[in-house]
């Protein structure tokens, strides 16, 4: 256990009190700790599921894209028979003067 004593008192500083411009890096008092990340080799049969599961993610981005696709050739082609719909209610095209 560390000392309360031991850990540096924050500084209070006034408002509208200009902030020295010596102090430019942040120091910490933290005990440093040490992280540990254990790895293993991979098996066939874990090998096996991480294509599967690419293959999957794979799959179901085709299908995003292909459903974007298909919604926008719809619009387009929504849009151009109602040109051709509003196009046919104008009437013959007159001549300018």
């Amino acid at each position: 256990m560390s000392d309360i004593s031991d850990r540096p008192e924050p500084e209070i500083i006034p408002p509208g009190t200009p902030l020295r411009g010596d102090r430019r890096i942040w120091i910490t008092r933290d005990t440093p700790r040490t992280h540990y990340v254990y790895t293993t080799r991979i098996g066939p049969v874990s090998l096996a599921l991480l294509t599967l599961a690419g293959g999957a993610i794979a799959a179901l981005a085709i299908l995003f894209l292909l459903g974007t696709a298909v919604i926008g050739l719809a619009a387009i082609g929504v849009l151009t028979i109602a040109g051709v719909i509003a196009g046919i209610l104008r009437g013959p095209p007159r001549q300018l003067r």
